[in-house]
Parts: C-alpha cells; structure tokens; sequence
C-alpha cells in the first residue's frame, strides 16, 4: 500500500487555510495534510477572526473568492446560508471566516487525502538530509513529514514611542487594537487617540461608533491619509491597457511615479475612474517592484507608500462615509504630523504631544486611551516568534533587507541565508510582499496557494 505524503503547514489563517484547501482538493494519491495553528481557531487569523459586524471586507464580496479557479464560490456561500449579497457589495469579515471553514470542513471530507488539524506552537523545523523533515511543537511533539509551507502573516505592530513614553502611560497605551475589548474602560464620552489613519484605525473608529462612543477621536499619522473608497456601483470592464501603461513606467521610481500621475491625470480628464488605473496595473506591479533597485524600493517606502496604500488599500464606501460624517460634527479629527511626547497629567490622562507636519507647530492632545493603529509588522528581525528566531539563528531563513518579509524563489522555497532555496521549507502569505509587494490582499494570495499546492503535488 503507498504511503501516504505529509505535508504540515505552520500558520491556519488565510494563506494556510487555502493551501491544504487546495492541497485536499487537487490530491490524487494519498496524502496527509498537517495544519497546524497556535490557537485552536483555525482559517481565521487576523484579518477574519473578529466578530464586530462593523469590520466589514475591504474588497468587494464578488471578488473574495478564496479559489482563483472558482470566481463565483464566496457569492455561492452567503447565497446557500440565504443571505441577498450583491458582488459589488462589502459583507463583514466574520462572514468570511465562517466561509473559509466551510470550504476547510469540506475538502477534508473528500478525496485521498487527510486533513488533521493541531493546535500547538512549533518551536523549530528541521531537516538533516532535505528529504525528511521534522517539525518540533510545544509539549514535546512532533511531525515527521515531507515538507513544511510557513503559512504566518503579518506580526505585532512596532510601538510608536520610546520604551519610557509607554511606561509613563501604562495602562492607558493600547498596544494591539485586536486584544479583547481593548477599550472597555473608555467612558463613553472619553476622548481616544488613534496612532495611524489608516484601514486599521477605521476598523476602531467604527467600533467605538456602534457602541456608542461620544467622546472626541483624533487620529494621527504622518502625512494624515486616510484610505479612499471603493466605488459603489463596483468596477466597470478593463478600460485601461495595464501591460501598457506598466511598460511605459520603466524601471526607476521617479519615472514609475510620473508617469502613473499622468496616466492616472489623463484617464479622469475623459471621464474614467482613476481606480481603473490602479487596478490595471495590479497584476503587472510585481514586475515593476522587481525592477526597482534596492535604494528605490527603500525610497518608495519612505516618500511614496504613504499614497500608495491610501489609493491602493481602499476601504468600503459605508465605513469612508460614516467617518466622514464624524469628521464634520467634530468628534473625529485626521491630524498629519508626528507624535513626539507622551506623558500623564496630573488628572491621570495621557497627555500627548504632536509636531504639525511641515512645521516646527507643537500640538497638545488629551485622551483616555492611546491605540496602535499604525498596522502589522513584517521584519522577521524583530516577530518575537521563537520559530523565525530559531530559524534565522540556524541560518535556514534570509530575511528582507528592508524589513518587508523574507527571500523565496519563484517555486516558493525559502532560501537560506546564502541565499540557496530549500525545496522542503516554503513560505506563503502576505511577506511575500518582500519579492512581489503586491501580495497582501485576497486575488493575489489564492493564486499564489494553488500555484504552490500544485508544485508540491508536483514533487510527490
């Protein structure tokens, strides 16, 4: 009787969640699918695991399909639980999560293949010959298997002040907007401070909304963005030539960003959308990141991401108008500047210092809480994830020179600090974004899962 394959993939969110869906579903011999997750919520992670009905996607549901070969699934999923979505609608995260279970459940139920699920922390991956590999797990566990994929996503967000700003707060610094009610002891006319203006901070404004909240919310960032809306009426059919209009960019920064400006300055001069732009070029903007030298990417991060990720990460036209609404009655304020002091008053508030941008202007502001909203980390340098320290510490891993995720080839592979690829060590997830930047979001990350569930397949 054939042995069966394994295959343990280390992270069950998203990415994780649809490689062994894939895996299950394409496996025409026998196969054994290991998935294993710190927390026992599996095809969750981050992004799906909250039950606030106010986080809603931030793409379009016609577009969440988490098969790239099955473009109607999601769509097909909320119309069997009998729900009216139209695909260019904006549905709550928690929805998708429940999907994305639904489609795990049942590829675990057909086919040759096996779908175990494990609820544990791996500790290290190891392999003495490339064949064999062996995953350690907390309790003394292990798995003997054939291949590991790294399936985690982003990490922690970096603290937005020194060490010393934090312990003068204390308890009054919320460090990650995804703990468990992290502003409970808010008063409901309390003011909050949100570090960042970005998806994550709209995600919190509508929550203080839905309950209630009356106070004053300030939002600061650097350059003030707050992320644009998608178009209601969804998008229209391909009017802009992206292939095109990406060979025109070049491959310096400073000739990307022109001639981007004009395209996008001459598409709404006749009356087109300036998203169409955006989403032209989305498939052709790994090539593009790819030919930019080191020091333009890192010249990009610093002096154009900012405009980037307001045009580019869009958000649901509902949650844009109800902060927009907030921003008129004065109980939101969007402040572009860069937050330089931080103490408590003798009241016991946080009492924080913002310098204007563009000027030397000092700013006071007074609130009960101060939230981290600046968004995920992605330097593996500084996860604070024993398993990526162990396997930077053993050489296995490279990671990114600008702290954007860690070098893989084109089949997935990891490579290894001398830059050799690993066939039996392969990550997926949004550090791709390392090679390709554009590799965060759902249309890019499931064609990546079937792509790499087939090249395992492939190996077998």
């Amino acid at each position: 009787m054939m042995q069966a394959r394994t295959i343990a993939i280390v992270g069950a969110g998203f990415s994780g969640a649809v490689t062994a869906i894939q895996l299950m579903r394409r496996a025409a011999a026998p196969l054994r699918v290991v998935l294993v997750n710190k927390s026992g919520q599996m095809a969750r992670g981050l992004a799906y695991g909250t039950h606030s009905p106010d986080h809603l996607l931030n793409v379009p549901a016609g577009n969440m399909s988490a098969l790239d070969d099955e473009p109607d699934s999601f769509l097909d999923y909320c119309r069997r639980a009998g729900l009216a979505v139209q695909a260019h609608g904006f549905v709550p995260r928690a929805l998708y999560g429940a999907y994305l279970d639904d489609l795990l459940e049942r590829a675990g139920s057909n086919g040759p293949g096996v779908l175990e699920r494990v609820v544990g922390e791996v500790l290290d991956v190891s392999s003495a010959d490339g064949s064999r590999v062996t995953v350690s797990l907390d309790g003394a566990r292990r798995i003997d298997c054939d291949a590991v994929v790294l399936a985690f996503g982003h990490f922690a967000p970096r603290d937005v002040l020194p060490r010393s700003a934090l312990d003068a707060l204390g308890a009054r610094y919320v460090a990650d907007p995804w703990s468990a009610d992290p502003l409970r002891d808010v008063p409901r006319d309390g003011d909050v401070l949100l570090v960042g203006t970005g998806l994550t901070a709209l995600d919190v404004v509508s929550s203080l909304h839905r309950v209630g909240h009356a106070g004053r919310i300030v939002c600061v960032s650097r350059h003030g963005l707050v992320p644009r809306g998608h178009r209601r009426e969804g998008a229209t059919a391909g009017v802009i030539d992206g292939a095109a209009l990406a060979a025109a960019m070049g491959t310096s920064l400073r000739q990307q960003v022109r001639v981007l400006r004009e395209a996008t300055e001459a598409a709404m001069t006749h009356g087109e959308d300036w998203r169409d732009c955006m989403a032209a070029l989305r498939a052709h903007t790994p090539a593009l990141w790819q030919a930019l030298s080191l020091a333009d990417r890192d010249r990009f991060l610093r002096h154009v991401r900012p405009y980037w990720d307001a045009l580019r990460h869009r958000c649901a036209p509902g949650a844009l108008d109800a902060a927009q609404a907030m921003q008129r009655d004065g109980r939101l304020e969007i402040l572009a500047g860069r937050l330089c002091g931080a103490r408590l008053d003798a009241a016991g508030l946080a009492e924080l210092t913002v310098r204007r941008r563009g000027t030397a202007e000092l700013v006071g502001r007074r609130a009960h809480a101060v939230v981290n909203c600046t968004g995920p980390g992605s330097d593996l340098r500084r996860s604070g994830v024993p398993l990526l320290d162990q396997l930077i510490e053993k050489r296995h891993l490279l990671p990114d020179a600008l702290g954007l995720g860690l070098a893989v080839d084109d089949r997935y592979a990891v490579l290894d600090a001398q830059g050799v690829a690993q066939p039996w060590l392969r990550y997926i997830g949004p550090l791709l974004k390392a090679r390709d930047w554009e590799a965060t979001a759902v249309p890019e990350l499931r064609v990546h899962a079937r792509r790499l569930a087939v090249d395992l397949l492939a190996g077998a």
